[in-house]
């Protein structure tokens, strides 16, 4: 990074501070005036019935933004001291919320610094551990999805192009249309249990009951969590065993001293302490002798250890291997470990795969890094370039 990119990324940075400042500022005066424009009932003189009317109606919110102001109007009534964590921006609108529904004048104190910083997952979670509910219910509900509508081609084929008005530019739409997957919705209802929705196909639901048949034998009655739950223990197993190119010792005690967190540095001193998509990184690649000590191994976030390699090797180079150019979408680079001590085990393919994708690699699981320079091999006459080997996960 040379030091006209630093300083603008400095600039950015400063400015984006000030202007967030001014947001929370000006998130407390919204409440401010708002708890103030519902005590006084005005909004009935403007012809609504109630606040969220109001929010919804007149100020054309969406109704789960007038239902978070509204909590939060209400909540800055009850308490006028939540304003400041509001202006300092320890609180947004939506755990300022999930605040409202549990806190009382006996636990505020206590409760409101709980509240800072966190997520709305998070937030409802402290709330249900704060306000658990009453009646849990474990049944499995099933339920059928509606499947969409068949689509005629013949009709699809007579629509006609869209009319174009003075000053629009139509395009056409090309390509394949991306959808969002589904998300996963967990309900937060006691401290120790949630609720969980998820959409599944026929197929996962004759899977599931397999699979319970089966546990029978071994786990007689066994509800659906508990047949899931030792699925996904197998799976993590499998997992586990896939990614031991790292000592299972040492990767436990870089577990333990990074505390699972990613330990790539920021500007501020800090870290960025991910802890999803976590990987192993050799900070001395194992391509030029770095060896899988405690000392040589963090932990870092897929992103910021394909980062790592694009320090190494370049933009333009480990573009080659990403999709778009675009930081964490394709592939992770790989290379053969530099012989700095015993010669590593071979990794084991049946004849079938060997036949069909060509001799193994050796010293490592196969991953991006693998690709990189099994393509790089291709573009150079099937000479092999040392890579560092950052990707071990």
């Amino acid at each position: 990074m040379n030091d006209d990119t630093l300083h603008e990324a400095r600039f950015f940075h400063s400015r984006l501070i000030d202007l967030l400042r001014v947001e929370f500022a000006s998130l407390g005066a919204f409440l401010e005036a708002l708890a103030e424009f519902d005590r006084r009932k005005l909004f009935r003189t403007l012809g609504h019935a109630d606040l969220f009317a109001y929010l919804h109606k007149g100020l054309k919110l969406s109704r789960a933004a007038a239902h978070h102001r509204r909590a939060g109007a209400w909540l800055v009534q009850r308490f006028p001291e939540v304003l400041e964590p509001i202006r300092e921006g320890k609180l947004c609108f939506t755990t300022a919320a999930v605040l409202a529904s549990v806190a009382t004048e006996e636990n505020l104190a206590a409760v409101l610094p709980r509240f800072y910083g966190l997520s709305k997952q998070e937030a409802l979670e402290l709330a249900a551990e704060l306000k658990p509910r009453t009646l849990v219910p474990t049944r499995t509900v099933v339920t059928r999805v509606e499947a969409d509508r068949p689509v005629d081609p013949v009709a699809e084929a007579k629509q006609t192009v869209p009319e174009i008005r003075p000053g629009e530019l139509w395009m056409p739409r090309t390509g394949v249309e991306r959808t969002e997957p589904e998300r996963t919705v967990v309900e937060p209802m006691t401290a120790t249990a949630s609720r969980m929705h998820v959409t599944v196909s026929r197929e996962f639901l004759a899977l599931l009951k397999r699979a319970k048949a089966g546990q029978a034998h071994v786990q007689p009655g066994a509800s659906d969590e508990e047949v899931l739950t030792a699925a996904l223990e197998l799976l993590i197993e499998k997992q586990t065993r896939r990614k031991a190119c790292v000592p299972a010792k040492v990767k436990r005690e870089v577990v333990k001293r990074d505390q699972g967190k990613c330990q790539w540095p920021i500007h501020d001193g800090g870290i960025c302490g991910a802890t999803v998509r976590l990987e192993i990184d050799h900070v001395v690649p194992r391509g030029k002798g770095g060896p899988s000590t405690v000392e040589n191994c963090r932990i870092l976030c897929k992103a910021h250890n394909l980062e790592a390699a694009r320090q190494v090797y370049g933009d333009a180079h480990m573009d080659l291997f990403t999709p778009g150019g675009s930081p964490g979408g394709g592939p992770v680079a790989r290379e053969d470990v530099a012989a700095y001590e015993a010669s590593p085990r071979p990794l084991h393919v049946s004849a079938d795969q060997s036949r069909a994708s060509g001799p193994p690699l050796t010293g490592a699981r196969p991953g991006a890094k693998d690709q990189v320079m099994q393509s790089w091999a291709s573009q150079t006459g099937g000479e092999r370039l040392p890579l560092s080997d950052r990707h071990c996960r």
